[in-house]
């Protein structure tokens, strides 16, 4: 291992450290914007600045006119989720901070130099605004929806001049009149409330009562796990949610319930199915908790 490599090892190390100690606990974006009182949401005077460090930074920001450019008076977004993910001697790592009381987020000298996706997990309620409007880099938006709950965007920290690791990242209201997401909890527990007297999961359809009734079972079976984050996310879908964050992990939910299911195989958590399916259970369960495209319900 190179000299270089190595120092980049051990400030991966560092990083690895830091996320582990003092920032295990930052709160993260499902507490931005729609979830926090108004004094959270703060006017930044700081935009354009550069990065204090030198290294990689940005603003989040909340995109009042939806034009994709941090305007005068447009408030950033306090303890939004940004991630850094980077690759050293082939070894993926990732390093994630939060959104100061203006906004900023700054990954300081932690990080090697290198090629990133620097991610913004999408606040509630939002959208990613456009991407590169205006004639001005550094007020603009970078960020792009992954459709994957995030927005994100490349960048390159170097040694060169010329480089602009300033990274921001737009919101604005999302179009989408969303009624609120629920908890597979919520749907077991308000039959009324089920806007379809069916659910088709993977290729096995359910009525209500047994889908109700296999959501109170969830337990060592992983098909059962799957089951209670897909089920839900497809009502929260079908009652009117913004869908654009999940859709394609739902797809890919539907294809997995297709291969290991129905509902109750037997599929164990420390199979490769599961090694394939968890992800996608996990940010379905972050959508039906509320905390990506789709705020939860009142």
């Amino acid at each position: 291992m190179s000299q270089d490599s190595r120092q980049q090892a051990e400030l991966c190390a560092q990083s690895k450290e830091l996320l582990h100690g003092r920032l295990k606990h930052t709160r993260t974006a499902a507490l931005a914007l729609a979830l926090v009182p108004l004094a959270a949401v703060a006017v930044s005077t700081q935009v354009n600045e550069p990065c204090a460090s030198g290294g990689i930074c940005g603003t989040v920001f909340y995109d009042t006119n939806s034009n994709g450019i941090q305007d005068t008076g447009e408030p950033g977004i306090v303890g939004a989720s940004v991630t850094a993910f980077y690759t050293v001697d082939g070894t993926p790592y990732q390093f994630t901070v939060a959104t100061n009381d203006q906004g900023l987020y700054d990954f300081g000298g932690v990080l090697p130099r290198g090629e990133y996706t620097i991610s913004v997990q999408i606040p509630p309620d939002t959208t990613p605004s456009p991407a590169d409007q205006g004639s001005d880099d550094a007020a603009d938006s970078d960020g792009v929806p992954d459709h994957l709950g995030n927005s994100v965007a490349k960048v390159t920290w170097d040694d060169s001049e010329s480089q602009d690791s300033n990274t921001d990242f737009g919101f604005t209201k999302s179009a989408v009149t969303n009624p609120g997401t629920g908890t597979p909890g919520y749907w077991k527990n308000h039959l009324e409330a089920w806007p379809v007297p069916t659910i088709t999961v993977g290729t096995t359809t359910y009525t209500a009562a047994q889908a109700i009734t296999l959501l109170d079972q969830v337990g060592k079976d992983k098909t059962l796990t799957m089951f209670s984050s897909l089920a839900s996310a497809l009502l929260n879908v079908r009652i009117g949610n913004d869908p654009s964050c999940v859709a394609s992990t739902i797809t890919q939910a539907q294809a997995w319930m297709t291969t290991y299911g129905p509902a109750g195989s037997g599929v164990s958590a420390s199979s490769y199915a599961w090694k394939v399916g968890e992800p996608l259970h996990r940010l379905m369960d972050n959508y039906n908790n509320g905390m990506l495209c789709a705020p939860h319900r009142n």
